[in-house]
C-alpha cells in the first residue's frame, strides 16, 4: 500500500465500519487512529489541496463554521467544535480524492448488512416495535433512514447505469424495508422524490411501475392505515420550531450565534432544518456558503459527460436537499451521520473521479 493510496483505503475502511460498528466511539476512534492522522500528514507533507471552486467552497464552509466558535457565548464546547471541524475537514478532502466507483460499492455494501442487521433485531422483538431503530451510525430513526436513503440513490444509479444489478438490486429492497419500518416520513418522502427525478431522468418509462404499486398501496386498506398514522402525527412541532428558530436567528443575522447554540425549547433545541440551522449557527455568511456549495456541486455533477453518473449525483445533490428541508443540525461534526447525509454526496458530485464502472465487475 502506497502512501498516496493509503487516505483512500482506510476512508472505505472507515466508512464501511461506520456503518457496521457500535457504539460510536469505537468507529469514531478507528477514524482517529487512522484515517486523521495519516490525511492530515499527507495534506502537510505533499501540500496536494483541492484547487477546484467547489471544493474550496466546502472548505470556506467548514472553517466559517469552525470560526463561529470565537464568539459563540452559549458557553462551553469550543474544544470540541474546533475538533469537529478539523475531523469534517479531514473527511472531506479525504473523500474528494478517493476512488469513487470502489467507494460506493463499500457504501452499498455495507449499507445492505446494516439494514439486514436492523431489520432481524427488531423482528427479534428488540426496542420500540412501533418504530424501528437501526444500526451502528443509522440507530436514529430519521437520520438512519437518510444515511440508508443515500445508499439507495446510489443504488439505482448503479443499476441504471448499466452495472451489476444483485448487490444495489438487494440494497434498494432492503433500504425502502428500512426506511419504512422507521416510521420517518420526511426520509421517506425524500426518498421517493429522489428516485422518481432519477428515474425519470433515465428511464421515464420504468417510473409506471412504482406508480401503479404506490397507487394499489394507497388504495389498500394497509395504505390508508399507514397514511392515516402518518397524518395523526401532523407536522412533530416543526412549524413551531420553525417559528422559534428565526426569531433566534433575528438575533445575531449575519455572523450566527455559533455552533452550540440552543433553541429555547426544551427537548427540542435545534431547528430540524439544515438551512434554517446553519443560518442559526454561522449566519448569513454560513448559509450563503452551503448554498453556494450546493451549486457548485450541481453545476460539477451537470457537466459529468456520462449521463448515468450526471443524473445520480444530481439525484444526491437533491436527495441532501430534501433531507436537510425537515431535520439535520450543525453541518461539522466528529464522525457521525452528517458526514454520510451531506458530505458524502457533495464530495462525489466534486470528486475528480469523472465516471461510474458501467458494464463490467465492479473493482473492489
Amino acid at each position: 500500500m502506497t502512501w498516496q493510496a493509503a487516505p483512500a483505503i482506510l476512508l472505505r475502511l472507515v466508512i464501511g465500519a461506520g456503518l457496521l460498528i457500535a457504539p460510536n466511539p469505537l468507529w469514531a476512534m478507528l477514524f482517529y487512529l487512522t484515517l486523521l492522522p495519516l490525511t492530515a500528514a499527507r495534506l502537510y507533507r505533499d501540500g496536494h489541496w483541492p484547487t477546484d471552486i467547489g471544493s474550496l467552497a466546502g472548505i470556506a464552509l467548514i472553517v466559517w463554521f469552525t470560526l463561529t466558535t470565537v464568539w459563540d457565548t452559549s458557553g462551553g464546547g469550543h474544544v470540541l467544535w474546533l475538533w469537529n471541524g478539523l475531523c469534517t475537514l479531514v473527511f472531506f478532502t479525504a473523500t474528494l480524492e478517493s476512488d469513487r466507483e470502489r467507494l460506493i460499492t463499500t457504501i452499498c455494501c455495507c449499507a445492505l448488512l446494516n439494514a439486514m442487521i436492523a431489520i432481524a433485531v427488531f423482528a427479534l422483538g428488540h426496542g420500540d416495535p412501533s418504530r424501528m431503530a437501526g444500526w451502528a451510525e443509522t440507530r436514529h430513526p430519521i437520520l438512519g433512514a437518510s444515511i440508508i436513503g443515500v445508499a439507495i440513490v446510489l443504488a439505482m444509479g448503479r443499476i441504471l447505469g448499466g452495472g451489476d444489478k444483485r448487490l444495489p438490486a438487494a440494497m434498494i429492497v432492503a433500504g425502502l424495508v428500512f426506511i419504512a419500518l422507521t416510521g420517518s416520513r420526511g426520509p421517506m418522502l425524500a426518498i421517493i422524490i429522489t428516485l422518481a427525478v432519477l428515474l425519470a431522468a433515465l428511464r421515464p418509462l420504468a417510473l409506471i411501475v412504482p406508480v401503479i404499486a404506490l397507487g394499489v398501496l394507497a388504495w389498500s386498506s394497509t395504505g390508508q392505515a399507514i397514511i392515516a398514522r402518518a397524518l395523526e402525527r401532523g407536522w412533530s412541532n416543526r412549524l413551531e420550531i420553525w417559528q422559534i428558530s428565526l426569531a433566534k436567528i433575528a438575533q445575531h443575522p449575519v455572523f450566527g450565534s455559533g455552533p452550540a447554540t440552543l433553541l429555547d425549547r426544551p427537548g427540542e433545541d435545534f431547528p430540524h432544518n439544515l438551512f434554517l440551522s446553519t443560518w442559526l449557527y454561522s449566519g448569513i455568511v454560513g448559509l450563503a456558503l452551503l448554498l453556494a456549495l450546493l451549486v457548485l456541486a450541481a453545476r460539477a455533477a451537470f457537466r459529468n459527460p456520462d449521463r448515468a453518473t450526471r443524473w445520480t449525483l444530481l439525484a444526491l445533490l437533491l436527495h441532501v436537499v430534501l433531507s436537510g428541508l425537515t431535520d439535520l443540525s450543525q453541518v461539522t461534526k466528529g464522525p457521525g451521520p452528517m458526514w454520510y447525509i451531506v458530505w458524502l454526496p457533495i464530495a462525489l458530485a466534486l470528486s475528480r473521479h469523472k465516471t461510474l464502472t458501467r458494464h463490467k465487475r465492479i473493482p473492489w
